[in-house]
């Protein structure tokens, strides 16, 4: 589709528009793993019954990380 099209619009004197076609199933990854990470923590504070920001503390220490605020 992608290869015959171009060419067919160029002919027909349109301008083709491959972006927003090759791009409507592009998602924001990065909010489904903040998510996930809210959701992980919540459940471990929960199952350690620990506050939810030890448990931050904790994973933040495991990667080398220091809390602040």
């Amino acid at each position: 589709m992608f290869t015959g099209f171009p060419i067919a619009c160029i002919c027909a004197g349109l301008q083709p528009d491959l972006l927003s076609d090759a791009a409507w199933w592009r998602t924001p990854l990065w909010q489904y793993a903040v998510f996930a990470v809210v959701i992980y923590s919540r459940a471990a504070a929960e199952r350690l019954t620990v506050p939810v920001e030890e448990t931050a503390r904790r994973i933040a220490a495991r990667h080398g990380l220091e809390l602040t605020a």
